[in-house]
């Protein structure tokens, strides 16, 4: 992997922790399974350019480091060079390579639903098909009718609070808004993160532009990512936040104080979406990383950092179902419509 990755260290030890690997989740046999001969030329190709270049803002950096890993164990002799940002960043940095013609990246993801509409139709990206589509969960199937992007995974919100301080978690988004939460909540940006847009419009739409006026009223903490109320419940800077499932779960797997409650009034669902970039400096190892998203090794890479794996076959974790949580999402259009408003609406209620 490249020593450009950034990937914390720390995160790595802790993932190596979790109670399951994907060694257990699926047998050797299974992952090693016979790859049609279309994949096997693909892997050929993709062996004679030698790297992988790849930028990401929908999963955290543990998930992305397993499956940088899986990658590289699945298709040994191509170097893949993996860096983490935010989904804003990830796309603002797509767009300026983009405009001065540097053709660096190969792959991208963000959860962001109206970056995809506007890259698409700028024409910045290479349609692609895979030959495992048929496996995934209903969720992931068909997002772009042109194969243009797809889904890459999940990203559950859910509410995230300290253990250890007699901390009653809310059990509503609604909670948020009670004076109890003066001074004690820790948020991420929307200006920053899909994974905080798809939370802000799904707010707006479930209780109206008040809701982030008075939310506003209780003095949250606001970073950028989502990843970072997390680290401020540990550091004890906030109580309770509105955090991503995985990241809170691996937290919990290391002995942090820290767990998720999954709200009544809906975990608010944020697809990850990714493509391969038009032009891509390695077309071959693009398509197949995309071939390899649909694999039981990349799902079970997922499900060894506690996200939902993508195929039908492949456990989560605790044992948790996407169809059983109560849930809420938004549709591509809404988002896509909605982001730019929504992070208009946020900023002044934030006062930013």
């Amino acid at each position: 992997m490249s020593q450009r990755s950034g990937f914390a260290r720390g995160a790595i030890s802790r993932r190596k922790l979790l109670a399951i690997s994907a060694a257990s989740i699926i047998s050797s046999g299974a992952l090693r399974s016979a790859r049609a001969a279309s994949t096997d030329e693909l892997y050929a190709a993709a062996k004679k350019e030698g790297k992988l270049v790849w930028r990401c803002g929908h999963l955290d950096r543990p998930a992305m480091q397993a499956v940088n890993d899986a990658f590289v164990k699945t298709y040994p002799g191509i170097e893949m060079d993996s860096i983490w940002q935010t989904g804003e960043v990830t796309y603002t940095r797509i767009q300026q390579d983009q405009k001065s013609g540097v053709n660096e990246v190969d792959v991208f993801g963000t959860s962001n639903p109206g970056h995809w509409r506007l890259i698409k139709k700028l024409n910045q990206l290479a349609p692609f098909q895979t030959s495992g589509a048929g496996m995934l969960s209903p969720l992931f199937q068909n997002v772009d009718p042109d194969n243009a992007f797809r889904a890459a995974g999940v990203e559950v919100v859910i509410i995230d609070y300290r253990t250890d301080k007699g901390v009653k978690p809310p059990t509503k988004w609604t909670d948020f808004l009670n004076p109890e939460w003066d001074n004690k909540l820790t948020l991420g940006s929307p200006a920053f993160s899909g994974d905080v847009v798809n939370w802000t419009i799904a707010m707006l739409d479930k209780y109206g532009d008040s809701f982030l006026t008075e939310l506003a009223k209780r003095n949250p903490k606001v970073g950028r990512s989502i990843l970072g109320t997390g680290t401020d419940i540990l550091a004890g800077e906030r109580m309770v936040g509105h955090g991503v499932d995985a990241n809170t779960f691996l937290l919990k797997s290391g002995g942090n104080p820290i767990d998720v409650q999954f709200p009544e009034d809906d975990a608010i669902f944020a697809l990850g979406y990714t493509g391969i970039l038009r032009n891509a400096p390695h077309p071959n190892a693009a398509r197949l990383f995309m071939e390899f998203n649909d694999s039981t090794e990349y799902s079970a890479a997922m499900a060894s950092a506690y996200r939902f794996p993508i195929r039908t076959d492949v456990p989560h974790a605790l044992g948790l179902k996407l169809a059983e949580l109560k849930s809420y999402k938004s549709s591509l259009e809404r988002l896509a419509d909605g982001t730019a408003e929504a992070v208009a609406k946020w900023r002044s209620a934030m006062g930013m």
